[in-house]
């Protein structure tokens, strides 16, 4: 007699487990002398890109060395790469600041250097598969970042941003130029399977026959094996290859609550 009532918790359990939201891990990287390697935070701003490398100690509670790497968009050429401090990190009232100052110089010394990030909408809560980095500022100047917040990838090249969505479903693909002009939207993407977990792409084909590839490999792949690129191609031709200067990829957790 005791089995109906088993049977229905169960049930519900498992409608409960079912329903549960999933929760994501974003990872971000940047080109820093010619390798691609972790990144604390990256800013796509209106005229700039900017990004700070992953300090070896994730301690942040006092500064670490960490590099701020600046591209100009529009300009050619090597990015500018500054020595910076990094830390500590100062959360409260849904905001977190980072402080980056330059070397030797007391965080009080540089109140208006920091980035400034969201303690609410971030990858702690299912309902953001992005973190949201809200801006640079250096020396009092505001860098404003470009937000995605439900992006399965946001990158940037040296020509434009590409976005990518994916709800398990459909993957959709967009660019957005540097230059002014219109980018592109591609719907109906498919998934590159690079048979193991650290491989990851995407690819999506155009009516008219062009088609658009983003691949990257994470930080389980060695520097050497991945590739980092936006490819263009049709009718097997590949038209043009853009390396990622800044990027990040947000994946369901290993590990679901």
């Amino acid at each position: 007699m005791t089995l109906k009532p088993v049977l229905t918790l169960g049930l519900a359990l498992s409608a409960l487990a079912l329903a549960a939201p999933v929760r994501y891990e974003m990872k971000s990287y940047i080109q820093n002398g010619g390798k691609t390697g972790p990144a604390y935070a990256w800013c796509d701003a209106p005229d700039r890109v900017l990004a700070v490398t992953q300090p070896a100690k994730a301690d942040l509670t006092m500064p670490q060395p960490a590099s701020l790497v600046t591209w100009l968009k529009g300009v050619k050429g090597n990015p500018n790469i500054d020595t910076m401090q990094l830390g500590p990190t100062d959360a409260g009232a849904g905001q977190v600041y980072t402080a980056l100052t330059p070397p030797g110089m007391a965080v009080s010394d540089t109140p208006d250097s920091y980035i400034h990030s969201s303690n609410i909408e971030n990858v702690q809560d299912p309902a953001y598969r992005m973190t949201h980095i809200n801006e640079f500022r250096l020396d009092g100047q505001s860098y404003r970042c470009r937000y995605v917040p439900q992006a399965a990838f946001l990158g940037v090249t040296n020509k434009r941003t590409v976005i990518i969505w994916d709800n398990g479903k459909t993957a959709t693909y967009a660019t957005r130029n540097f230059d002014g002009t219109p980018g592109v939207s591609v719907t109906g993407g498919k998934p590159i399977n690079f048979g193991s977990e650290s491989g990851w792409g995407y690819q999506f084909t155009t009516k008219d026959g062009y088609t658009y590839t983003v691949t990257a490999g994470d930080d389980m792949r060695p520097a050497s094996a991945r590739t980092l690129a936006l490819s263009v191609s049709k009718g097997g031709k590949t038209l043009q290859t853009e390396p990622f200067l800044a990027y990040s990829i947000s994946r369901p957790a290993k590990e679901q609550p």
